[in-house]
């Protein structure tokens, strides 16, 4: 048992017991918008449109996308696409009585159906988001390095799409504004080769930006709480997803897009994208707008064929990124699900179930959603919750801490049958360290986890028969866990009993694991590189633990003296921790280029085994007295059947070292079957200093079976000569 009293939640997320909606509270609903196109609603009555926000209120939406108000239709093409006189004939519809000349207005309400919309929307309490121009000289400049024509098209569209958002808003914001949810910017960004892959010198996103520049401005002027979304699309045979996330990136910093813009990317379920395709690259794009502007995903409810996508394939694409948007849209739930009533009941099912726990919106309770609610609790300013109902579990209206506790063994309850938990970022991991429970198997998903200076730690405790593991969820391909830097801090520290760490890489730390009053833990499977002092400790009163089958290289970088390999226990200065450390392991283990000793048994430990391991000269400094593989001041320690290489290093003076730190302790050590490579009879600094198996003169320890080479082969280390005791007994 630890020595501390557990503290299970800190002090601070206990007292934010607030109401629920004193913070943004999202929807249970998943979908908060679905596009619609002007040919399919441009000649509806008011009665047709109520109809349609009324139904759509139904399916769990509060709004709707008018995808376009002005489109310019370009007759065939005679010639160069890039040419705009090779058209004969170009026919433009607009849906509201405009200023701006138009071949089309609406049939309805002398030509205003825009007025239409927006009373339709006041009168079923939903909003419109209105969009701008469409003009098929969109799609036609062509790949490459943009020409002049795209710039002067891009002029002549900007200043056409800003004319009319100050039309709209002066038209319609003294009536409607409330119903105006914001715009909607027609011009579909993709990934254009020339863009991506740098030849266009970044010509293409200095012009999209400066016409999408015109739009922001001319918001700004006309009603400047009101945000813009636009909607990129991805084609993956152009570039790679980090090619599209760097141009995303360079066109928002030539935008002016504010922080109350939406970026809400088209997913690719309409090219059929698999799941894991349609995460990779929103990763990407979020990354290109993260603090700059809101990230929604657009999904996509067709196919190839342009026909409705079923239902479980929208749910799975939709669950591959709802945890990295804050909110949905559709394309689209009218043209392709509101008039099939088995495909719009099935829909409405699905945009409205709530899973217990979920508050990221991502179809399943993981360790991910208790990390969300802590941060909410906590008043983090990028903690968002998609759907906040998810997370009463306690049914009282508010959300605090007892509803993370029941969160927390919700999830518990939810998992297989061995309480397996896959985390894939240092947010999830570090929560599920956190709040582990008897019997988890936390599985840490291949890639790097940057902990920087806060240490993972946990005062969980297993049991005997339910341990907690820790382990790598592929073996072949380990998590790689680094610190912020090898002078100060831990990566991962644990004060609780029987825990299981496995095939995890530690690296760029002070210390790499560090065991506090752990008992019957198990670490194994490990690399620990590249550490400022020891790689790991088990100390202050840890006792019964296993280090077994790690790779430990490259320790001491910042502190020579204090590099060891494995530190078990503590020395008698450190008079804060409990020096019992006991029946202590270390097993099969590999130390190369360790600056301390591989092994370091402090004094008032008893019984630690060392057996199996191979140890490698290479890189001892010989500072703070380390001379040798092993120091041991503990008693009754056990060291058999390893294998040690000198290599030629001069501060190696013995195979093995005993001192007697405290009186009574350095006493009863075992030495067997134990093969060492010593390369020279004598120290190399000191040529009368025997270079013996084992250096301990005062100390009354027993040998068997030992081999050494002095550079001539391997001979038995059998008599008085290779040990510097005279209280040795030769075990038959």
């Amino acid at each position: 048992m630890k020595k501390k009293l557990s503290i299970m939640i800190s002090a601070i997320i206990c007292t934010a017991a607030v109401p629920a909606d004193s913070h943004a509270a999202g929807s249970p609903w998943k979908f908060t918008s679905s596009f619609i196109q002007n040919w399919y609603c441009r000649d509806w009555t008011e009665e047709r449109w109520e109809q349609e926000f009324t139904a759509a209120k139904s399916a769990g939406f509060d709004s709707l996308i008018l995808q376009s108000t002005y489109d310019i239709v370009r007759g065939d093409c005679a010639g160069n696409k890039q040419d705009t006189a090779a058209y004969p004939s170009a026919e433009s519809f607009c849906m509201f009585p405009s200023a701006i000349s138009a071949t089309y207005h609406s049939s309805q309400n002398s030509g205003d159906a825009i007025e239409l919309a927006l009373k339709a929307a006041k009168a079923t309490d939903m909003q419109l988001w209105i969009g701008i121009v469409n003009d098929d000289m969109w799609w036609n400049y062509g790949w490459g390095a943009p020409s002049s024509y795209f710039e002067d098209w891009c002029g002549s569209n900007s200043e056409l799409s800003s004319g009319l958002i100050s039309e709209i808003w002066q038209r319609y914001g003294s009536d409607y504004g409330d119903q105006i949810a914001g715009w909607y910017y027609t011009n579909e960004i993709w990934n254009i080769d020339a863009a991506c892959d740098g030849s266009d010198n970044g010509e293409y996103a200095r012009i999209i930006g400066e016409n999408i520049n015109a739009a922001v401005t001319a918001i700004n002027r006309a009603c400047p709480g009101k945000p813009l979304i636009i909607s990129p699309f991805f084609n993956t045979d152009i570039s790679s997803p980090e090619q599209f996330g760097s141009f995303i990136s360079d066109v928002i910093a030539s935008s002016g897009l504010r922080d109350i813009d939406i970026y809400a990317p088209q997913e690719g379920g309409g090219r059929e994208y698999p799941p894991e395709i349609i995460r990779k690259w929103a990763e990407e794009q979020k990354k290109a707008v993260d603090g700059r502007m809101h990230f929604w995903m657009n999904n996509e409810c067709f196919g190839k064929e342009r026909t409705a996508k079923p239902v479980e394939q929208l749910r799975e694409n939709y669950n591959a990124t709802a945890d990295l948007a804050e909110n949905n849209i559709l394309f689209s739930w009218n043209h392709y699900y509101a008039t099939d009533n088995a495909l719009n009941s099935q829909f409405t099912a699905f945009s409205s179930e709530t899973v217990s726990g979920d508050v990221n919106g991502d179809g399943e309770l993981t360790v991910a959603d208790i990390v969300l609610l802590q941060k909410w609790l906590l008043a983090s300013p990028d903690a968002q919750l998609r759907n906040w109902q998810a997370a009463d579990l306690c049914t009282d209206g508010r959300l605090d801490v007892f509803d993370m506790i029941q969160m927390r063994r919700a999830l518990i309850d939810s998992q297989n049958v061995d309480n397996s938990i896959v985390v894939s970022n240092v947010e999830e991991l570090r929560a599920a360290v956190k709040n582990a429970g008897a019997g988890d198997v936390i599985k840490v998903a291949p890639g790097e986890y940057l902990c920087g200076s806060q240490k993972l730690y946990s005062q969980a405790e297993g049991t005997a028969e339910k341990p907690i593991v820790l382990e790598a969820l592929d073996k072949n391909d380990p998590p790689v866990l680094r610190g912020a830097n090898t002078a100060s801090g831990y990566i991962l520290h644990i004060t609780g009993d029987n825990w299981v760490v496995d095939g995890l890489k530690l690296t760029n730390s002070q210390k790499g694991i560090v065991l506090d009053n752990s008992n019957h833990t198990v670490i194994q499977n490990c690399e620990v590189c590249d550490i400022g002092a020891e790689a790991i400790a088990v100390r202050d009163g840890s006792s019964y633990c296993t280090v077994k089958s790690c790779y430990i290289h490259d320790t001491g970088l910042v502190s020579p003296g204090y590099g060891e390999g494995v530190y078990i226990g503590s020395s008698k200065e450190k008079t804060e921790f409990d020096f019992k450390c006991d029946h202590n392991k270390v097993i099969d283990c590999t130390f190369k280029n360790v600056a301390a000793e591989h092994v370091d048994v402090k004094e008032y430990t008893t019984g630690t085994e060392i057996c199996g391991c191979t140890f490698y000269g290479d890189g001892m400094t010989g500072e703070n007295y380390a001379g040798s593989f092993l120091d041991l001041k503990g008693n009754d320690c056990y060291v058999h059947d390893n294998v040690g290489y000198r290599n030629g290093n001069p501060k190696i003076v013995a195979a093995f070292e005993v001192h007697e730190q405290v009186e009574g302790w350095g006493y009863h050590h075992i030495f067997e079957n134990n093969t060492l490579y010593m390369d020279q009879p004598y120290g190399a600094e000191n040529t009368s200093r025997r270079m013996y198996v084992v250096d301990g003169w005062f100390s009354d320890f027993s040998v068997k079976n030992n081999l050494v080479d002095y550079g001539n082969g391997l001979v038995h280390a059998d008599s008085w000569e290779f040990y510097n005791s005279d209280n040795v007994t030769y075990l038959e």
